[in-house]
């Protein structure tokens, strides 16, 4: 009988799995480690295993800091706080929740607020967080005074530049310099292969290790018209959120610009947060997209399901993060989708 390992934690197998890809999550960063024959030779043109080797991460972190979220988040429950509240209390959580993360010196945050135009906080890793930072309240508070005292021009909503903004330190990450922006340089960012389909059949593509988180609870509302630099790209890594009822004329707006999933198309990344139920889905989404490890609300709900289940003996257990960049589940709808709104192409 062949034996099969996996090519990022070494973990054994006495059979393939389902997809070929590894099951040792959370041990096994998702999506990064798959299964060989013990003895055989890499097929030419198949994904090299990964190894870390000054090898970064990054996510973009461009949050609403408009003078509407300092409403009640969700006026028609009992919810105590502002939009404001909800937000820093969340993405504090999200990315304190990384702590147990390998790599951590590796893995960085922009942390950006955009209303009138967008601004720049800025670039550290979430080992920097953690050290500068005494508890996730303590982070969550620098958030919510960031955005409720360092956001220009907050009367508007400019998504527009939000986004261009965004790219541009997009860019810079995957060109391995971010010191424009006060952040590393003379890295290669991590890539990930991943099989997506397409009108060809399936295709292993290379994913930078990035992802950037936009949100807001309004709509654009300066003159220039929103262009999506990220549908350009071969894969984009933009997702985005709008806090608000489900009719809400942004709602469109944030779904049109939200990235197709590699792995679940033709579900977005795309999330609405209504209600008090979905808080702990945006606290999934800032630690998501803060690990850069998914894009849409089917791998939010594998990456939850992930954390979820017991962790496997000392003895097999090996160091690296949880990431479910490839989904081993059929493709599920995603239940972010607000009804009677359909996808817009991005």
């Amino acid at each position: 009988m062949p034996t099969y390992v996996c090519t990022q934690c070494g973990k054994e197998y006495p059979a393939m799995t389902a997809d070929g890809f590894c099951t040792n999550q959370p041990d096994c960063e998702y999506g990064t480690g798959w299964l060989r024959e013990v003895g055989a030779e890499t097929a030419p043109g198949s994904p090299a295993p990964l190894a870390f080797d000054n090898e970064a991460g990054l996510c973009v972190l461009m949050m609403d800091g408009s003078l509407s979220m300092n409403e009640p988040a969700f006026p028609e429950s009992d919810y105590p706080g502002t939009r404001y509240k909800l937000v820093a209390m969340n993405a504090a959580g999200g990315i304190w929740s990384l702590k147990a993360m390998t790599h951590l010196d590796q893995a960085y945050i922009a942390l950006c607020v955009f209303a009138g135009k967008p601004k720049l906080i800025w670039v550290k890793s979430v080992q920097q967080i953690l050290e500068d930072f005494s508890s996730p309240d303590a982070f969550g508070d620098f958030i919510q005074e960031t955005l409720e005292t360092q956001t220009p021009e907050p009367r508007f909503t400019n998504i527009n530049e939000a986004v261009q903004m965004a790219h541009r330190i997009t860019r810079g990450f995957i060109r391995g310099d971010l010191s424009e922006y006060g952040g590393p340089r003379g890295f290669k960012p991590l890539m990930h292969s991943v099989v997506r389909s397409g009108e060809g059949g399936e295709a292993f593509i290379d994913i930078p290790n990035v992802r950037v988180l936009i949100y807001t609870d309004g709509e654009h509302n300066v003159t220039a018209a929103i262009k999506n630099p990220f549908a350009q790209d071969e894969q984009s890594v933009l997702i985005s959120a709008f806090i608000g009822e489900e009719d809400a004329k942004g709602v469109r707006q944030m779904q049109s610009i939200a990235c197709t999933c590699p792995r679940h198309a033709p579900a977005r990344g795309f999330f609405l947060i209504h209600s008090p139920e979905r808080v702990q889905t945006l606290r999934g989404l800032f630690r998501m997209a803060s690990g850069a490890s998914g894009f849409c609300a089917a791998c939010l709900q594998l990456e939850q399901k992930a954390l979820e289940e017991p962790a496997p003996a000392p003895e097999e257990t090996a160091e690296s993060a949880t990431s479910p960049e490839t989904a081993r589940e059929t493709p599920l709808p995603d239940p972010a989708e607000p009804a009677g709104v359909p996808p817009e192409p991005g």
